[in-house]
Order: structure tokens, then C-alpha cells, then sequence
């Protein structure tokens, strides 16, 4: 049965990573993909389970950004006590499985279980519009953007070699959706979507400017799990606005993104 479990788990893992190596690194990072699997099966303990985040954090360095890598990632934190760390994980993981129940409960899991969570920050106003990014993956989209694009020009010309009418319509919704995808995937991308979300890790106050002698931003201290978008960041300090408080600076130490 665990070797079921790793041999699907890694099939996940293949299907929504694409990155930009060859077939000896694909290989390696396979192999420490199956070795996360292996630790968090096997933990006991925290330490165990950062143990399995340790190496998922390591392919994340190495470029391998897919859903599999940041959904384990978020379980492997979640078990170690470790939430706002999880819950930053599962966002990253939303864009490559956006439909996957499971991921979704565990999200709202670890939102309930952190101590320093926040009012849910709304929805921008374009994934209101753009309504298929909650339903397609990141490159799914992407793989439709490329298809569409690719298929537009020759259904085109053939409606101008066979002059039918009909072609012209379906080139002209193709490179319709073509254009819809293309800014969606440029909008919605998981850099544009989290590149600027960060979350606090463990409890800390809030500074109204950089250094210990400002005055604290907030009336308490922020806890481990509050999430927030990135303003500004310089010397060891990020500042954030932080959804229903306001805004305030945090020591990097306390922030993971």
C-alpha cells in the first residue's frame, strides 16, 4: 500500500511540474521527491516532519515549483506545528490544483489552527472576471493559451483559401480566447498571484518604522500564521499591510514567503 501511495504520489508530482532542466535532474529530483514521501511517512516527531519539508524546501531551490512539491510541503509544516508556514504552502499549491478538495480542506485547516490569523484579504477584482482561473490549473491555461494560439492562423488561412465564412468565426473566437488566456496567465500567474503574499511564522510585534525603538504598529502581537502582502522590504525588515489591522513593519526573521 506505501508503495502505491509513492508511485501515485510521484505520478502528481510529474504531472504538474515543468521545469526548465534535463532528464538527469528530473531524475534526481524525483528521487528526492520519493525521499520527502518516505520521511513524512516514517516521522515521529516535529523534527521529523521538517526533516520531509527540509527536502521538499531544497527542490523548491532547485526550480521545482508544482503543486505536489508545495501541497506535501504544506502537510509536512502543518504536522510539525509549524501553520502559517503550511498555509503559505497550500496557496502556492492552489494554482497548479485549483480544484482539489483536499487541498482546500487542509487550507482551511491550517487557517483555523493558526493562532495569529487574519480577515481573509478579498479576491482581486479579475478573478471575478477571468472566472476559469479558480477551475484550471496554471498550465493548464498556459497549454491552452499556446494551442490556441498556434491553432488560430491556420483555421484563418484555410477560411481564406476555401473562402467559408464559418472558419473566420471559429479563427476569430480562437485567437478571442487566445488573448483571454494569455492575460490571464500573465496576470494570474502563481508568481503575480503569491509573489507578494507572506505569512508570520512565529510571534513577533510590529513596527511602525524600521528598528526596535519605533512604537508598535498594532495593539498586540502578531502570531505565527498571519498572512499579509509584501509593501516594501529593506535592511532585515519587510513591510506589509496586514488585512483588517492595518500596516506595520516585521522583522525577515519572523516572515517566510
Amino acid at each position: 500500500m506505501i508503495r502505491l501511495f509513492f508511485c501515485f504520489a510521484t505520478a502528481c508530482f510529474m504531472c504538474d511540474y515543468a521545469p526548465d532542466s534535463n532528464a538527469d535532474q528530473d531524475s534526481d529530483l524525483q528521487r528526492e521527491f520519493l525521499k520527502s514521501l518516505e520521511l513524512f511517512d516514517n516521522a515521529k516527531s516535529s523534527e521529523d516532519f521538517l526533516a520531509s519539508a527540509k527536502v521538499l524546501e531544497g527542490m523548491v531551490s532547485e526550480g521545482a515549483c508544482s503543486g505536489a512539491v508545495f501541497y506535501n510541503l504544506g502537510n509536512a509544516y502543518f504536522r510539525a506545528g509549524q501553520f502559517g508556514r503550511a498555509i503559505l504552502n497550500y496557496r502556492k499549491a492552489k494554482p497548479y490544483r485549483p480544484r482539489d478538495p483536499l487541498l482546500e480542506a487542509n487550507l482551511q485547516q491550517a487557517i483555523l489552527s493558526a493562532p495569529g490569523r487574519l480577515t481573509e484579504p478579498t479576491k482581486p477584482w479579475w478573478l471575478h472576471v477571468l472566472f476559469w482561473t479558480e477551475y484550471l490549473s496554471y498550465p493548464t491555461r498556459v497549454m491552452v493559451a499556446l494551442g490556441t494560439f498556434s491553432i488560430a492562423p491556420i483555421v484563418a488561412f484555410v477560411a481564406v483559401l476555401f473562402q467559408r465564412r464559418a472558419f473566420v468565426f471559429i479563427a476569430g473566437g480562437l485567437a478571442a480566447i487566445a488573448i483571454l488566456f494569455s492575460v490571464d496567465c500573465a496576470v494570474n500567474s502563481p508568481e503575480k498571484l503569491y509573489g507578494s503574499r507572506a505569512v508570520i511564522t512565529s510571534e513577533t510585534i510590529a513596527r511602525k518604522g524600521i528598528g526596535k525603538d519605533y512604537e508598535a504598529a498594532f495593539d498586540s502581537p502578531l502570531k505565527d500564521g498571519a498572512e499579509f502582502d509584501v509593501l516594501q522590504e529593506t535592511n532585515g525588515w519587510t513591510f506589509g499591510h496586514f488585512a483588517g489591522i492595518g500596516d506595520g513593519w516585521v522583522r525577515n526573521e519572523f516572515v517566510a514567503r
